[in-house]
């Protein structure tokens, strides 16, 4: 095998897999994300019933100790 082949073979094969890569990540050019909605703006009316991000209390934490909802933490607010 020639110096120049060897050369091209493990140089070129390499570089050539890479750049299909590229390719195919960055689609060549072609917009694959979706349509997305526009974003809010603050001057904008709120249109959205409220969302309250909130998670029920368990009856038991897994102890045998007192359950006590709320007043947990200390500190002024």
């Amino acid at each position: 095998m020639s110096t120049a082949l060897t050369h091209s073979l493990l140089g070129g094969v390499p570089l050539a897999l890479l750049l299909v890569l590229v390719a195919l990540i960055y689609g060549v050019g072609k917009n694959r994300k979706g349509p997305h909605p526009q974003t809010y703006k603050m001057s904008d009316e709120w249109t959205h019933e409220p969302i309250l991000w909130a998670a029920d209390e368990p009856a038991s934490h897994g102890h045998d100790e007192p359950l006590t909802i709320g007043g947990g933490a200390s500190g002024k607010w």
